[in-house]
C-alpha cells in the first residue's frame, strides 16, 4: 500500500488499533506490517497468513475488515494491490 507522506502515523495509529482483533479471526495464524520507502515513496505491507481461502473471504466480508478499510483507504496515494500466494516450502 503505497501512502501519502503525510497519512503514515495514522495509518499506524489505525493498525495499532486492529491488529489483535484481526489476528484474533478465525484462522488468522499470522500477521506482519512491514515499511519501505524508496526514493520519498513509503510503502506499508501488510502479510496474514490463513489456514484457508475461506477463513481470509470470511475476514474479508467482516465487519472488522470493512471498519478497517474504510478508514485507511483514503490514506493510499494508488490503489492498493493484494495478493494471495501458497506456501511452497518454509524455513524459520
Amino acid at each position: 500500500m503505497h501512502l501519502r507522506p503525510e497519512t503514515e502515523a495514522l495509518f499506524l495509529d489505525i493498525f495499532e488499533l486492529a491488529k489483535k482483533e484481526i489476528r484474533s479471526q478465525k484462522g488468522c495464524m499470522g500477521l506482519e506490517l512491514l515499511r519501505s520507502e524508496l526514493d520519498g515513496k513509503v510503502s506499508l505491507w501488510t502479510i496474514s497468513s490463513w489456514q484457508s481461502e475461506r477463513d481470509l473471504e470470511n475476514y474479508r466480508d467482516s465487519p472488522l475488515f470493512q471498519k478497517t478499510w474504510k478508514a485507511v483507504k483514503p490514506l493510499f496515494s494508488e490503489k492498493a494491490k493484494a495478493w494471495s500466494l501458497i506456501t511452497i516450502e518454509y524455513m524459520a
